[in-house]
């Protein structure tokens, strides 16, 4: 019965809800544009009069459909009924135009919007009408919430229902872009009516203001700027919707903001330094001070987790690491034994305090540690001066700033009289009774001396006291005794500048090094000192033009000096540096000061200007100019102001006017008598343009002689003393992502308060950077005039990067003078900018909802929480709560999905829980459902989504992409010369500074020639030389330890090497080892080697920088030698390229010098060496001209007829020889040579027509031999081209021929003749005897050929046929032609059955008979002729007492002379005074073979033939075996072995004994007997 009287009530409740629609209250209504900003979209940038662009709606609320509209730019119009149209032609250059159109309501209130007309994108012209009105949105990301006001009724009556907001999380420095989307609020009544949205609390109407708004219309949150958790943690907003038209309002709703931390502070040091003191005598593990640091980071969080360890230590002795530092306390501890105070009486500790536990941001900081003495028991002093009694009083030392505690005991003072009575001390003197009172005491019965507070030595750095000592009961008194305390001086006083700034001047044309001013600080510790050792450091150069590093500073005295050439006055006339001072010879204490340094012009010479009117009177002024800003000095002349009275009385002169005697008071003056116009001081022009003086002159002798006052005007000359300055900073535009190429969407702009219209005030616009530089390094480019920027590159997206920051250089001079930097923020806009909307349903019968209630948004968790867990994360809670029991219940990733069991719920309070820390490398995000069900109704709540996302934080390291890296850098390479990069990569959230790594370099070894010769690029990794001086053969390779660093350079790091290799460059010149060489050549060898030239080099050998070559650069005009490189590339060679001639020059001086195959780098040394070439004699062979001589001759030349004379010279022409001539090769024997002339002459006929002769000519090779002790030849061809004599009668070349019997065809016999034209063809022919009978000889067409035909038929057989052959001159030769007559017809020739019944005539048998009996007959005779030679004596070619031993071995088997390849050379010394033999020793290569005849086919000329061919084989030189003279040594002078041969020693009259030749066997026997018996 209960359950059915619920269900009733609801019924009744559904109903009633229902039906209450139509009574609502009747709703409001505001009047309006239906949006702030009205887009209408074309097709084209040009717009034609009358084009129609669309409708805009104006709500007047009292029902009224038209408006008065009113167009701010006339080139538009708006009607009354809303359309806007145009009223001129328009062209949108830029892609759009925006203007303004006003509308009033029936009040009369004015309400404005803006209108956009702009061109659709391409992808979007074909989705378009002709007319096009949208109402922009914000745009919106998946990712963003939309929180929506709960309902419970249909119509306009809700209930409270629904889940209720949980409060969300935003990161602090976020990059924006700005304003930053966080949500959507939005309320399910905007399904039905229009909603007003607004937002009030902290960071809205409450400070801090202006951190969050809202879109009233959309219900979108904006952030503004990004979050410090520093300064506020949370902000508490309440979200308002009110309807618009109708009354209605949601109740506002809370809205929670937490800011998350982020690692974006350093650890700070307490204090800097700390200050401790720890005992000599300490034990391990001692501690005896602290260093705290203190994070401003989230407490409890790894962001403020702070660790501390120990950079370095100084002194590092004994040890290295004499102290350890706790990492978590700060407590600083002893861990080495060896503290003395006598040796190292102070540490000092570079203390690195970092957050994320030791991994993230740090800092440095110092602690000071003094070694004090261990025996803490004070001094006993005991004096005797040989009496009873005096004070024993110590020296000594107390530091300043001790830290008490105090009255702090310095040391006990007694008396030696102690012993015996008791005495009361006292003090007097400085610090006691005398100022600065009180700060010593002493124990009046013990002695003891206090200091009661902490000394200054800058105050008073020593104390004279003077000490009392009284018997306290007997009479007994010291005399009084000093005590000097000397304060010790600790580093408690930063340098101070002695003035700042500091001013200084340096000439534009200065040279390098010239120094031309000081800086100077002081410190106010002790002198002579650490503590005061004040060392100076350049920081910083405005600007950094034109190099980064124009001045240098020195150390210890302050002295600024030029360092790089590029000084100009007109471009950068002032520089500014920010110079440091540090105590500690620069490692302590600092301070920074400034250095103007102003470039001044070399010509400083004012000048003079003096002036005639050319009447008697007058003042001469002159206009000028003077610059503002002069250096001075002042008071500076500007000019003489003259009157040309004063060539006749002295006069007085005066000035009044602006900057004399009106304001600016005092900035002119002039001297009196001498009228010099000064100026005191400089000028500014910014504050003055110009200054109007007037001019007095006055006789001083008569006050009426008076010049008539003048006006002078001086006007300020700009200089280029302002900086540009930007009219906003930062500049922000927007700027949509698919925005075309050369799209213009904002400008910069920059004033310069130099004169206007002038360069120094003509300000250029450049970009220096983009960040990012993704995903192209230019995305962007600059108006350098107008400052407009625009897109250059394709590819912006929204998505990967939302926003730009481009720094923006301002700089006049047209871009090359002073420059300024500013910011443009450029926020990348999306196309689709409609935002989600996210709505919840619930359809449980009773307690019946429809869609509302907020939506929950996503929420942020940070990784690595530190707990405890679980950890609360939020309240779910759903609105149904509040009238009965919900139960909640979580699934999703995470809970039943993997990971598993990170999270859980509390089923009935609904908080929701973490269960452990999370890790956002791992998951960067979870999606849960979370589920509401009420078990006492059937209630359940539509399932919602819960977005959980991990916050990064800054728990991972860099990690380089390798290690070592390697890289190689030339020796030679110029300043920020790139070569290698290193990379890391970050596994935290990307473009983020959790991952933004930044790259340092630590350490560099070897630290030579200097610790800084290369510097990286903190972005990008690139390594670059900076330094000069890299030196392979010095220091190869370098070892750079590099550091990356997250959170750009400040958080977590990694250190990895960068191993570089430096390889050669060709900076070593290779060197002669010696300069100069001498050689001598003998004349006419080519190839000789002159001299050989060792060089050396420093280069790396093998390389193309340590390999020479050579260069002959003097004394070698003709190339008569050649210079080479020798195998070991370091030598080089010279040889002679052409024959030397002692006759012509007898010396040569060569300049050599040697390179490298690579050039060198800069300008080196080149090494020279000199060679002294001395041209030996040698006896030359004579010299024929020609040396190839051609005579013409008739073949027929009578023998002993003269051909020619052909003679040579000698070329020793220092030596008087005699000339003898020889044929060394001739052929066919034809000539003969006169030995002493030269004249040559017919030997033997001569026959062109012979096979020694070719092509006409015939060539003989002559000799000419001098008469020196070693004989020089000379060779020459002489050609005889012989001319034809008719000494041959042409010859038939057939011997036979067949032809038939019947029908014969002519047979063709071919002619030759050995003679040429005229001697040959045409020939002729007769047939002769019998012949002509029977046959028919006729000449061919050519007249070269016979045609035989046969005339009569014959019978088969063999028949002789005799021709006559005449040339063309009638010589004639008769030929016996056989002629085979075949049984056949015409051509078909067949002879296979020959009947011989022709016999062969007589005259051929008797032909043959002679040819054999001449052939024997000649056999004969040469026979005879051999035996004759043989049986003729000669003169022999060695005198008879020319007597040669020569032991030859007989029994050797061979194939004779030929088999053995003896050297005669030996055997020719005693023929070289001979020279008219002459040898061929082996067989001659240079010689031509004879042409042998070819076996004839007539019978007939066997006789010829043999003739021909045996005349050529004895003229053969070529064939074996060849005419060698053998000549047999014989002993004598010159001989290189002793005599074996006794046939001379008879003349020494002693007895030999040749017994010994017994025993050399039987070849020997005979020569035993004649020598070896007894006489």
């Amino acid at each position: 019965m209960e359950t059915m009287r619920i269900v009733r009530l609801g019924v009744i409740i559904f109903l009633c809800q229902e039906l209450s629609c139509g009574f609502a209250d009747e709703s409001s209504c505001l009047p309006g544009f239906e949006s702030e900003l009205l887009v209408f979209k074309v097709h084209r940038d040009h717009l034609h009069r009358g084009k129609r662009l669309g409708r805009i709606t104006f709500n007047t609320c009292d029902g009224r459909t038209r408006t008065l509209f009113q167009s701010v730019d006339k080139r538009f119009d708006v009607n009354m009924d809303g359309v806007l149209s145009l009223k001129r032609p328009v062209t949108l250059h830029e892609g759009h135009k925006v203007f303004s159109v006003h509308a009033w309501d029936s009040s009369g209130k004015k309400h404005t919007a803006f209108v956009r007309v702009e061109r659709a994108h391409n992808h979007e012209e074909h989705h378009m009408d002709t007319e096009v009105n949208t109402t922009p949105q914000m745009e919106s990301l998946s990712d963003f919430p939309v929180l929506t006001f709960p309902k419970s009724s249909s119509g306009l009556k809700r209930r409270k229902r629904g889940w209720v907001i949980p409060p969300f999380n935003e990161p602090e420095n976020s990059k924006g872009p700005f304003p930053k989307k966080l949500a959507q609020i939005k309320s399910d009544y905007a399904k039905e009516t229009r909603m007003v949205y607004s937002i009030t609390g902290e960071g809205v109407d409450l400070d801090p203001k202006g951190l969050f708004t809202i879109e009233k219309l959309t219900g979108n949150l904006f952030v503004t700027q990004k979050l410090d958790r520093e300064k506020k943690a949370s902000y508490r907003l309440i979200v308002h919707a009110v309807a618009a038209e109708v009354d209605i309002k949601e109740t506002p709703m809370e809205v929670i903001v937490h800011v998350i931390d982020q690692n974006d502070n350093n650890p700070v040091f307490t204090q800097n330094p700390f200050s401790g003191h720890v005992p000599e005598a300490a034990k391990k593990d001692f501690e005896f001070m602290k260093v705290t640091a203190t994070d401003a980071d989230e407490p409890d969080n790894d962001n403020s987790d702070v660790r501390y360890s120990i950079i370095s230590q100084d002194p590092p002795s004994p040890k290295l690491k004499m102290f350890d530092i706790n990492t978590v306390t700060g407590g600083i501890r002893v861990i080495e034994t060896g503290l003395d105070r006598e040796k190292y009486s102070r540490y000092t500790l570079v203390i690195r305090a970092a957050d994320m536990a030791g991994e993230g941001r740090s800092t440095t900081g110092t602690a000071v540690i003094t070694v004090t003495d261990s025996n803490n028991k004070a001094p006993q002093f005991e004096y005797s001066s040989g009496r009873k009694g005096g004070c024993i009083i110590p020296p000594f030392n107390e530091p300043e700033n001790s830290k008490g505690p105090f009255p702090k005991k310095l040391v006990q003072i007694k008396s030696d009289y102690a012993k015996e009575t008791r005495m009361v001390y006292s003090i007097t003197g400085e610090g006691a009774d005398l100022e600065p009172k009180g700060l010593f005491t002493i124990e009046k019965f013990s002695g003891n001396l206090f200091v009661t507070q902490k000394l200054d030595r800058e105050k008073k750095a020593s104390y004279r006291l003077v000490v009392h000592a009284v018997a306290a009961e007997v009479n007994i008194r010291e005399t009084p005794m000093e005590v000097i305390v000397s304060v010790i001086d600790q580093n408690d006083n930063n340098p101070v500048f002695t003035q700042n700034p500091f001013s200084g001047h340096v000439p534009e044309a200065a040279k390098k090094d010239f120094e031309f001013m000081k800086v100077t600080a002081t410190d106010a510790d002790e002198p002579d000192n650490d503590n005061s050792d004040v060392r100076y450091s350049i920081i910083s150069q405005d600007p950094p033009l034109p190099k980064l590093k124009m001045f240098d500073i020195n150390t210890v005295t302050g002295g600024i000096r030029v360092i790089e050439t590029g000084l100009d006055r007109e471009k950068y006339s002032r520089y500014t540096l920010v110079i440091r001072a540090a105590d500690m010879a620069g490692e302590g204490r600092s301070t920074t000061g400034t250095a103007v340094i102003t470039v001044t012009d070399s010509n400083n010479k004012a000048p003079q200007f003096e002036y005639s009117s050319g009447r008697k009177g007058g003042c001469i002024i002159p206009p000028f100019n003077e610059p503002e800003n002069s250096k001075g000095p002042f008071p500076k002349k500007l000019v003489q102001i003259n009157s040309d009275f004063a060539k006749e009385t002295r006069m007085v002169y005066s000035i009044t006017g602006e900057g004399a005697d009106l304001e600016p008071k005092g900035l002119f003056t002039i001297e009196k008598l001498t009228a010099n116009l000064f100026v005191t001081q400089k000028l500014d022009r910014e504050k003055k343009a110009s200054y109007r003086l007037i001019v007095h002159a006055v006789a001083a002798d008569d006050a009426r002689l008076k010049e008539a006052p003048m006006e002078v005007i001086v006007n300020v000359i700009d200089q280029n003393d302002n900086s540009p300055v930007f009219t906003q900073n930062p500049f922000s535009g927007h700027v949509p992502e698919a925005a075309k190429k050369d799209f213009e969407f904002m400008k910069v702009t920059a004033t310069d308060a130099d004169e206007p219209d002038n360069d120094n005030s003509d300000v250029r616009y450049s970009i220096i950077s983009q960040d990012p530089p993704l995903p192209k390094l230019k995305m962007f480019d600059i108006n350098t005039v107008t400052g407009g920027i625009r897109v250059i590159e394709t590819g912006l997206d929204r998505e990967k990067y939302s926003r730009y920051t481009l720094v923006i250089r301002a700089a006049d001079m047209a871009g090359e003078g002073r420059s300024t930097t500013g910011t443009a923020v450029i926020t990348v806009t999306d196309s689709n900018n409609k935002a989600p909307q996210f709505e919840y349903s619930s359809s449980s019968f009773g307690l019946k909802r429809r869609n509302g209630g907020w939506i929950i948004p996503p929420f942020n968790e940070p990784e690595n929480s530190k707990g405890p867990f679980p950890k609360k994360l939020v309240q779910i809670k759903s609105d149904y709560a509040k009238e009965t029991r919900m139960v909640y219940s979580i699934t999703g990733e995470g809970v039943d999905l993997e990971p598993k069991g990170l999270f859980t719920i509390d089923k009935f309070s609904g908080n929701l829980f973490v269960t452990q820390k999370l890790d956002r490398e791992h998951k960067a995000s979870y999606r849960l459902i979370a589920h509401s069900v009420g078990p006492d109704l059937d209630i359940k709540e539509a399932p919602m989504e819960v977005i959980v996302n991990v916050i990064d934080q800054n728990d991972n390291n860099p990690v380089f992409t390798q290690n070592p890296f390697s890289g190689h850098v030339p020796e030679a390479a110029p300043k920020d010369y790139e070569f290698m990069k290193v990379t890391a990569t970050d596994a935290d959230e990307p473009d983020n500074d959790n991952s933004d790594v930044r790259y340092s370099i630590i350490s560099q070894d070897p630290p030579l020639p200097n610790p800084n010769m290369f510097d990286i690029n903190s972005v990008t990794g690139g390594i670059r030389v900076i330094g000069t001086g890299l030196d392979r053969e010095k220091y190869s390779r370098y070892t750079l330890v590099i550091r990356a660093a997250d959170m750009a350079g400040e958080g977590r790091s990694t250190t990895g090497t960068a191993v570089i290799t430096v390889t050669d460059s060709n900076d070593n010149a290779p060197q002669f080892e010696y300069t100069t060489y001498t050689a001598s050549v003998p004349e006419n060898k080519v190839g000789a080697v002159v001299a050989k030239m060792s060089v050396t080099d420093d280069d790396e050998p093998g390389s193309a920088a340590w390999s020479t070559k050579y260069r002959i650069v003097d004394g070698d005009k003709n190339g008569f030698f050649n210079v080479s490189t020798g195998p070991s590339q370091l030598e080089g060679i010279i040889t002679t390229a052409k024959p030397l001639d002692f006759e012509k020059t007898k010396q040569y001086i060569l300049s050599v010098i040697v390179e490298n195959d690579e050039p060198f780098v800069g300008s080196l040394p080149t090494s020279t060496a000199t060679v002294t070439v001395n041209v030996e004699d040698v006896n030359e062979p004579p010299v024929f001209i020609p040396n190839e001589k051609v005579i013409f001759k008739p073949e027929d030349l009578p023998v002993d007829s003269e051909l020619v004379t052909y003679t040579a010279t000698d070329p020793d022409t220092g030596k008087s020889q005699k000339i003898t001539y020889k044929i060394a090769n001739d052929p066919a024997g034809w000539l003969n040579v006169n030995q002493e002339t030269g004249v040559i002459k017919v030997r033997s006929p001569m026959d062109r027509e012979s096979n020694f002769v070719k092509d006409d000519k015939y060539r003989a090779i002559i000799l000419a031999i001098d008469n020196d002790e070693f004989p020089a030849t000379g060779t020459a061809t002489l050609i005889i081209t012989l001319e034809d004599v008719n000494d041959n009668a042409p010859s038939i070349n057939e011997g036979s021929i067949k032809t038939c019997n019947r029908d014969p065809v002519p047979v063709l016999l071919s002619i030759t003749d050995k003679d040429a034209y005229p001697n040959s063809a045409p020939f002729s022919v007769e047939t002769q005897g019998d012949t002509s009978k029977n046959w028919t000889a006729v000449m061919n067409g050519t007249a070269t050929g016979i045609e035989l035909r046969l005339s009569t038929p014959l019978e088969p057989g063999q028949y002789n046929v005799t021709l006559r052959v005449y040339d063309q001159q009638r010589l004639y030769q008769d030929h016996f032609v056989q002629a085979s007559v075949c049984d056949c017809t015409g051509q078909d020739i067949h002879c296979s059955d020959v009947v011989k019944n022709a016999l062969v005539p007589l005259s051929g048998v008797l032909g043959i008979l002679a040819a054999i009996l001449v052939l024997l007959l000649l056999l004969v005779l040469l026979l005879m002729f051999l035996r004759w030679k043989r049986g003729s004596k000669e003169e022999p070619l060695i005198p008879e007492d020319d007597l040669r031993d020569n032991i030859y071995y007989y029994d050797e088997e061979g194939g004779g002379e030929d088999d053995r390849d003896y050297d005669l050379s030996v055997l020719h010394r005693g023929l070289d005074n001979k020279p008219n033999v002459f040898r061929n020793d082996e067989a001659p290569t240079f010689l031509p073979a004879p042409q042998y005849r070819p076996r004839p086919a007539n019978p007939e000329e066997i006789g010829t033939f043999i003739d021909d061919n045996l005349n050529a084989a004895d003229n053969d030189p070529t064939a074996p075996p060849y005419d060698s003279l053998l000549v047999f040594d014989y002993e004598g002078g010159g001989s290189e072995a002793s005599s074996l041969s006794s046939l001379h020693s008879s003349s020494s009259g002693a007895d030999q004994d040749y017994d010994f030749l017994n025993d050399w066997g039987p070849r020997f026997k005979k020569l035993a007997d004649m020598y070896g018996g007894e006489d």
